[in-house]
C-alpha cells in the first residue's frame, strides 16, 4: 500500500545535469537569477508586477531544467522538457509585454482576446507541471479541485452551492487580476523575503556553519546516552532555523544522524522517525520558518520580529519533548554513553577555529531586533557571509563556492515559487465562492458554543487540508478557515494563526500522505507506515501545544506576567508528562496505570484551571513517589 502511495505522490527527482556547455549555461542562469534578486531588492526596487513576473518565470525555467519529469534521475534533457522551456519563454515574454494589461484590468473590465486566454491557460499548466515535479501530485490535485469548485458552483449541494464562474471568469481572477490570484501575497512573499532568505541560508550552509553546529552538538551530546539521536534533535532545530525547509533539513542532518542512530542500536524506523519529527520542526523555528513567518506577518499586520520572538517558546517545548523521548528510549534499549563529559575545551576550540561563521547570523538577528525591514536586514546580512568566512584561510569560500550556493538557492526556490503562485488560487477561491464561509459555518455549527469542539474540529480540518501539501499552502488553506472562527470566539489573531501553522505543518509527517516520512524512509531503509506512526508519536507535543495556545494565550505572551509564568510552568510539566507517558519511562519503567495517570495529568495542565492544575501536579508527584519507592526494589529493568 505504501509503495503505491509513494509511487503516485512522490515528487520527481532532481536531475543530474549533463556536463559541458548546457550545464554551465544553466548554472550561469541560476547564479544570474540569484544576483538579480539581491540587486533588484537591495538597490533597484522594481515595480511589484515586473519583479513578481521575473521571479516566477525564472524559477519555472529552472524547474523544468533541474527537475526530471519522472522519479528516475536523468542526465539528459528530454525533448518534452526542451519544449516546456520554450513554451515558458514564450509565455513569459508575452506577459512581460502585457504587464500594463494587469493594471488596466484592475480598473476596467475588458473582454479577453483568444491569445490572452491561451496564455493564461498555458501559464496555469506550466505551474501545475512545475509543482508536480517539485512536491508531487497531491498539491496539484487540490489546486485543480479549487478551480473545479469555482466552475461547478451551481451544481454543488447545499451550503456549498454558489453562482459559479465561467472559464474566462476563472482566468480573469486567477491569472489576469493584478496582485491577486497567482500574483497575490504568497508569490510576492516568495519573490522578496523567501528568495532572499533562501539565498542567505544556502550561503550560510556552504560557509560551513551547519557543520560547525553539528560538531558542537556532538561535543555537547555525542558522548551521552543515545548521543546521535540527541545530536539529530538539537542539530535539526539549529540547522533548520537557517535552512528553513523540512526536506532540506532532513537531507543535511538526516544523512549523517540516521546511520549513526542505527549503528548504536536504535531501530531503523525509530531513527527515521526521530529525524522526520525533528526536521519538521524547521517550519516552527525562527527566523526563516519556511517563509510562512513573512506571510503571517503580512496577513496579520504584525511585525516580523514579534512573530519570530513569539515562535521561540513553543518551538523550545516541541524540541524539549522530543529530546526527552529519545533519552527515555535510549535508557529502555539499555544504551550506554561513552562516559565522556561535555567537551568544553573542544567546543571552545571549535568556536575559536570556526566561530566567526556565526557573525552573519548575529548580524541578521541584530538588524531585525533594532527594527530593520526584513528585506533590508537580509540584504545587509548576505555579503557578511563570504566576508566572515574570509577571516580565516581554512574557511574562505571562493567565487566558485559562492556561485554554487547562489545557484542552488535559486533551484531550491522551485519547491516554493510555483507553490506560492498556485496558493494564491486558494485565497481567490475561498473569497469568490464563499467556500471559506461555508466551511467555517460547518465547523462552527458542529462545534456550537464549545471551544473544545472548535479546537478539535479546527485541528482535524488543518491536518486533512494539509495532507500532501507543502507547509506554506497548507497554512494558507487552514488559516482562512480556522482563524476567523477562533477570532470570533475571542482569541487573539496571532493565536489563531499559530494554531493553524502548527497543525498544517504537522501534516508533513502525518500519514497516509506524508512527504517528510517518504524522505526519512528512503534514508533509514524502513517502512513508511512504521516511521509515520512513530514520528506522529514523537511529535505529539506539536499536536498538543496549539490547544494550549487556545486555552493559554499567555504561552504566546498574551496576558499578565503571572499568567505567562503560570503558562510556562504548566507547559514544562506537561511536556515531561507526555514524554514519560508515551515512552514508558520516568525514573524506571512505567506501568500501564502510571502512564495513564501521567497522560491524564498532562491533559489536565492544558486549561488554566487552578483545581485541575493542582490535581495534575499531585498526580505527577504521586507517580514520582511511586517510582522512587520502586527504585529501592529494582525489578530488573535497566537504569
Amino acid at each position: 500500500m505504501s509503495s503505491v502511495i509513494s509511487g503516485i505522490f512522490r515528487p520527481a527527482a532532481r536531475r543530474k545535469l549533463p556536463s559541458g556547455v548546457i550545464q554551465r549555461l544553466i548554472f550561469a542562469f541560476a547564479v544570474a537569477v540569484a544576483l538579480y534578486h539581491i540587486i533588484a531588492l537591495g538597490f533597484w526596487n522594481p515595480p511589484v508586477d515586473l519583479h513578481s513576473a521575473m521571479h516566477l518565470f525564472a524559477v519555472l525555467l529552472l524547474t523544468f531544467l533541474a527537475f526530471s519529469y519522472s522519479r528516475k534521475e536523468s542526465a539528459r534533457l528530454p525533448i518534452i522538457d526542451i519544449i516546456l522551456v520554450f513554451i515558458c519563454l514564450a509565455v513569459g515574454v508575452y506577459f512581460f509585454l502585457n504587464l500594463d494589461t494587469l493594471m488596466e484590468r484592475a480598473m476596467v473590465l475588458t473582454p479577453f482576446s483568444g491569445v490572452e486566454i491561451a496564455a493564461a491557460i498555458l501559464l496555469l499548466l506550466l505551474l501545475f507541471e512545475a509543482a508536480r515535479r517539485a512536491v508531487g501530485l497531491p498539491f496539484v490535485i487540490i489546486i485543480f479541485g479549487f478551480l473545479l469548485i469555482m466552475y461547478l458552483g451551481p451544481y454543488l449541494p447545499g451550503i456549498w452551492r454558489h453562482p459559479g464562474l465561467s472559464l474566462t471568469g476563472i482566468l480573469d481572477i486567477t491569472v489576469w487580476a493584478r496582485l491577486q490570484g497567482i500574483w497575490g501575497i504568497p508569490l510576492r512573499m516568495s519573490a522578496t523575503f523567501i528568495a532572499l532568505f533562501f539565498i542567505f541560508g544556502k550561503l550560510v550552509q556552504y560557509s560551513g556553519l551547519g557543520d560547525l553546529i553539528i560538531s558542537m552538538c556532538q561535543s555537547v551530546a555525542g558522548g551521552a546516552r543515545g548521543g546521535p539521536a540527541k545530536v539529530a534533535v538539537v542539530g535539526s532545530a539549529l540547522v533548520g532555523s537557517v535552512t528553513g525547509g523540512p526536506v532540506t533539513n532532513m537531507v543535511i542532518t538526516g544523512s549523517f544522524t540516521i546511520p549513526m542512530m542505527k549503528k548504536i542500536g536504535y531501530k531503523p524506523h525509530y531513527a527515521g522517525a526521530i529525524e522526520a519529527a525533528a526536521s519538521t520542526g524547521a517550519s516552527i523555528v525562527p527566523p526563516i520558518m519556511t517563509g510562512i513567518v513573512f506571510i503571517m506577518a503580512e496577513l496579520t499586520g504584525t511585525p516580523f520580529v514579534r512573530i519570530m520572538i513569539l515562535a521561540v517558546i513553543p518551538a523550545f517545548f516541541y524540541y524539549l519533548c522530543l529530546l526527552l523521548q529519545v533519552h527515555y528510549q535510549s535508557i529502555i534499549l539499555g544504551m550506554a554513553g561513552s562516559g565522556e563529559k561535555v567537551a568544553f575545551n573542544q567546543i571552545w576550540g571549535q568556536l575559536k577555529e570556526r566561530g566567526h561563521l556565526l557573525i552573519p547570523l548575529i548580524v541578521l538577528i541584530v538588524l531585525l531586533l533594532v527594527g530593520y525591514y526584513p528585506v533590508m536586514a537580509v540584504i545587509w546580512a548576505i555579503p557578511t557571509v563570504p566576508l566572515a568566512a574570509a577571516l580565516k584561510k581554512e574557511t574562505r569560500m571562493g567565487l566558485k563556492r559562492i556561485a554554487t550556493a547562489l545557484g542552488e538557492a535559486v533551484q531550491d526556490l522551485a519547491w516554493v515559487a510555483p507553490l506560492c503562485a498556485l496558493s494564491g488560487i486558494i485565497i481567490v477561491a475561498f473569497f469568490q465562492t464563499g467556500l471559506g464561509s461555508a466551511f467555517s459555518h460547518l465547523v462552527s455549527t458542529s462545534a456550537g458554543s464549545s471551544l473544545l469542539l472548535l479546537v478539535v474540529l479546527g485541528g482535524l480540518a488543518c491536518i486533512i487540508l494539509g495532507t500532501g501539501v507543502p507547509p506554506t499552502a497548507a497554512y494558507l488553506m487552514t488559516v482562512l478557515i480556522v482563524a476567523p472562527l477562533m477570532v470570533k470566539a475571542g482569541l487573539p489573531v496571532l493565536v489563531a494563526h499559530f494554531f493553524s501553522l502548527y497543525y498544517a505543518n504537522l501534516a508533513f509527517i502525518t500519514p497516509p500522505i506524508a512527504v517528510g516520512v517518504f524522505v526519512a524512509a528512503g534514508i533509514a531503509g524502513a517502512g513508511f507506515w512504521l516511521i509515520g506512526l512513530t514520528a506522529v508519536r514523537l511529535a505529539i507535543v506539536g499536536f498538543v501545544i496549539p490547544v494550549v495556545f487556545v486555552y493559554r494565550p499567555a504561552l504566546l505572551l498574551f496576558g499578565s506576567p503571572v499568567e505567562i509564568v503560570w503558562a510556562l510552568a504548566a507547559a514544562a510539566i506537561m511536556v515531561f508528562c507526555l514524554a514519560s507517558a508515551l515512552e514508558g519511562w520516568m525514573l524506571k519503567r512505567l506501568g500501564i496505570l502510571q502512564r495513564i495517570l501521567l497522560l491524564g495529568a498532562g491533559i489536565a495542565l492544558i486549561p488554566p484551571n487552578l483545581l485541575a492544575n493542582a490535581g495534575a501536579v499531585i498526580l505527577v508527584g504521586l507517580v514520582l513517589l511511586w517510582q522512587v519507592r520502586g527504585r529501592r526494589h529494582p525489578a530488573g529493568y535497566p537504569t
